[in-house]
């Protein structure tokens, strides 16, 4: 136990703890950002005791101190004056036994959450492990350190892509830490290296697993002020029995400076296609899966986009960079896009009449991950998915049966998050939603009875049983107490790249292009403002609105007009869609 002098700060009516409870010691531990002139002490009534930085990893501090009598505080000391500098703005309650891992100036470590109900249970095809990964009423930190000259270079480089830094990456939770060397750490997503918050790739060791994942996305949630729309869109996937990435929020460290909060979701790589359709069977041999992500500068040349349109045979097509193998099939080294290929011919010329027709759909495609998830992208409002933009979509081909299996991804731009017409958006009827009867495999599949009843019941009952604001809103409640010290934090930080998303937003190199306004609702007036008011909408408004914005509503503003409408039109009218 190493004991300093009594530094000044104001503390309160504080008492000096007895000699026989000084005796009574306990492991204090906090997580803190400070750099070589610093170093993290606690404050157990009124007298310092100087904690000491771990060896995995230095933004850990930890020592011993006695029991509290009144309480604790933890305080960062400028070693060289030997001063306070930095003293939490509240006193901890105190403990009788070890402290878990705490963040330094948060009032909590843990929050009850409301949750969302489940309202249909997994699809057949879904078989996913248990993974403590994701963990509600909990905010772990991630603390990685690398050359700083490397991080300078990957940050001032944002479209390089083979641009990365071999780091140490230390993940500490309430009560568990684990540290991985040599983790290739990159940028991640597309739009996303455009903005000032940058996003990040996390890739382990071969052998190396963070909670049964070897790869993790850290999302800056850049472009949503309220923090909570991707949680919430992953939440309600899972609520409507499909699958997709699982998401959870978790501060940042770099070379021990405060990078701020971000979303931790497992990606579409590796060991996820086997923990998530055969609970994590490594003898699991999986059938290729292909991502929809728009169009690439080559595809959108010849005006082709990843909207499932059938080339006319013409295989080579298909690999003009709109689509990408995201994973091989079990035992192929090379891309293959013919199954894909012949999907889309299928698409183009399966029937949808007779008695055979709804038999002819089911064997090639696993029709409720389709239906379920286009419902989501209209009850949701997935600004940027297969309807508005033949974009963030994966489908796999599950083994056996070889039938395509839908998964939606990239949950940021949704409800009420968008680059489209909001008032289309929030119609209650599916077929006034951008694009959303334009796509071949969702104007194809609705033209059957079948299906297209099915689809209304869908809408209906998710938008009845879960996307209103009775069901949702508690879980929003506790999400915003739990979030607010954290998002203030986030907001106090300086960012660590620029933001050049939309700068050419007017150029005549997108105006001039065909594909843009025939085949994507991108609308650049709506464009023009997601891009002006950026970092620019307080959390409160962003979270209740109303906002008075063309390109955002407030989170629950968007829940509560929906559900409205869906509502009112399925009331009105006794149609046959």
């Amino acid at each position: 136990m190493v004991m300093l002098k009594k530094l000044p700060f104001v503390f309160g009516l504080l008492s000096l703890v007895s000699a026989g409870q000084q005796n009574e010691l306990i492991d204090y531990s906090v997580v803190g950002a400070i750099d070589n002139a610093h170093s993290m002490a606690v404050v157990v009534d009124n007298t310092t005791y100087l904690l000491i930085a771990d060896k995995g990893s230095s933004a850990l501090h930890t020592g011993q101190a006695p029991i509290a009598k009144f309480g604790y505080q933890y305080v960062k000391i400028d070693k060289n004056k030997n001063l306070t500098e930095s003293v939490e703005s509240f006193l901890r309650k105190p403990v009788s036994e070890n402290t878990v891992y705490e963040f330094f100036n948060r009032t909590w470590n843990t929050r009850q959450i409301a949750k969302l109900p489940q309202v249909y249970k997994p699809l057949n095809a879904i078989h996913r492990i248990k993974s403590d990964l994701h963990k509600d009423g909990q905010i772990p930190t991630i603390s990685i350190e690398g050359s700083q000259a490397d991080f300078d270079v990957l940050h001032s480089n944002t479209t390089c892509e083979d641009c990365k830094v071999n780091t140490n990456v230390t993940y500490i939770g309430l009560k568990e830490k684990y540290r991985f060397e040599n983790v290739r750490v990159t940028l991640a997503g597309r739009s996303s290296t455009s903005m000032s918050k940058l996003s990040y790739n996390i890739k382990l060791k071969k052998k190396d697993r963070l909670f049964d994942y070897r790869r993790v996305k850290l999302r800056a949630m850049a472009t949503d002020p309220s923090y909570l729309r991707e949680q919430l869109a992953y939440d309600v996937i899972e609520s409507v029995g499909l699958v997709s990435s699982q998401f959870s929020f978790c501060r940042l460290l770099i070379n021990n400076k405060d990078v701020g909060l971000f979303g931790i979701i497992d990606t579409f790589q590796d060991s996820w296609l086997a923990n998530v359709f055969a609970e994590g069977d490594k003898e699991y041999e999986n059938g290729n899966l292909y991502q929809g992500i728009f169009q690439s500068a080559e595809s959108a040349r010849v005006h082709r986009g990843s909207d499932l349109d059938f080339y006319n045979g013409n295989l080579t097509a298909y690999q003009d960079g709109q689509y990408k193998v995201k994973v091989n099939a079990h035992g192929e080294k090379e891309d293959n896009y013919k199954p894909l290929m012949d999907f889309t011919e299928f698409v183009a010329n399966a029937p949808t009449e007779g008695p055979k027709a709804v038999k002819a759909w089911k064997k090639r495609l696993d029709v409720d991950s389709f239906l379920r998830s286009m419902a989501l992208e209209k009850i949701m409002g997935y600004s940027d998915g297969y309807s508005t933009m033949a974009d963030n979509y994966y489908i796999l081909q599950l083994p056996k049966t070889n039938k395509f299996f839908w998964i939606s991804s990239d949950m940021d731009m949704t409800l009420g998050n968008t680059v489209a017409y909001l008032d289309d958006m929030l119609s209650g009827d599916y077929k006034s939603y951008p694009g959303l009867m334009a796509r071949p495999l969702t104007s194809k599949v609705l033209s059957i009875k079948e299906f297209r009843d099915q689809f209304n019941n869908l809408i209906r009952e998710i938008s009845e049983k879960l996307v209103n604001p009775v069901t949702m809103n508690k879980r929003i409640n506790d999400m915003v107490s739990m979030l607010r010290e954290d998002v203030e934090w986030d907001q106090s930080l300086p960012r660590l790249g620029e933001t050049v998303l939309f700068d050419s937003v007017n150029s005549s190199s997108i105006s001039e292009s065909p594909y843009y306004f025939e085949k994507v609702n991108l609308n650049l007036t709506v464009a023009g403002d997601f891009a002006t008011r950026l970092n620019g909408v307080p959390f409160d408004i962003a979270i209740n609105g109303p906002i008075g914005r063309i390109s955002l509503t407030g989170l629950k503003e968007w829940i509560q007009k929906s559900s409205e409408n869906i509502k009112a039109f399925y009331k009105e009218t006794s149609h046959q869609p």
